[in-house]
């Protein structure tokens, strides 16, 4: 059982005691949580025992870009199941607020690959099939990158958010993204060597009020679809959870 912190409220349990935990990550393959550190290190930690585990600390030799760990996925985490078994991961990517990703071997932690993969803090990670990492950033951009290629000279970017993205969500072949109040759709169906740079198709949300229509004026903050139907759920920087179609 996880224990409750007096001094926090019952929010930390002996897990996340004297660390600062900036994201975090579940491997459903592992039955393990994947926590990013404010220094640049990554720990895991065993739910069930109410235990740390291992540490992979930030290497020195990048110590000109390291930063808070501010989003973590690993390989094929957002693909869709249809009930089958989850895979066990091979690799893990780590996104930074300086805009830099590391991607670790999940087994060893052993770096993999490091590269420039926005502008500005990256938001979000997700990884919907085994080979490709979606990106997003407060640089206004979602990136699309395939780990079978070089990494340095991709340029599969998706533009138009006039505002950071802040966070979005993978549904089969699509990505929903979200930024300030509204959100857009993109598609994965094209190969990567194809993608290049494409604009955004921008959409409003609304709100039905007694038969009267009316544009939903608040910032999103979080976005996620449900996968039993074809709603999804929008969080608001005004504490209100919205189901939308």
């Amino acid at each position: 059982m996880l224990n409750q912190d007096a001094l926090s409220g019952g929010i930390l349990s002996n897990a996340f005691r004297g660390s600062l935990y900036t994201t975090m990550h579940y491997m459903a393959s592992e039955d393990k949580l994947v926590a990013g550190m404010g220094n640049g290190s990554i720990r895991f930690i065993d739910i069930s025992r109410d235990q740390k585990l291992h540490l992979w600390k930030s290497d020195s030799a990048e110590i000109s870009f390291s930063s808070l760990v501010s989003t973590i996925c690993s390989s094929g985490s957002d693909k869709p199941r249809n009930g089958s078994l989850v895979a066990s991961s091979s690799w893990i990517a780590a996104g930074l607020s300086s805009g830099y990703c590391r991607l670790l071997d999940e087994r060893s932690g052993k770096i993999i690959a490091v590269w420039r993969a926005h502008d500005g803090h990256i938001t979000k990670l997700a990884s919907p099939e085994d080979h490709l990492i979606a990106s997003s950033s407060l640089d206004k951009t979602l990136r699309i990158w395939d780990l079978r290629r070089n990494l340095s000279v991709q340029s599969n970017i998706f533009r138009s958010h006039s505002d950071g993205i802040f966070d979005f969500s993978v549904w089969g072949q699509d990505l929903l993204s979200v930024s300030r109040n509204k959100i857009a759709l993109t598609s994965l169906s094209r190969p990567t060597n194809e993608i290049g740079h494409q604009q955004l198709v921008l959409q409003n949300l609304y709100s039905t009020d007694r038969g009267v229509k009316y544009k939903n004026m608040s910032v999103l903050s979080a976005i996620s679809v449900l996968p039993l139907s074809r709603l999804f759920v929008v969080g608001t920087e005004d504490g209100f959870l919205k189901i939308c179609h």
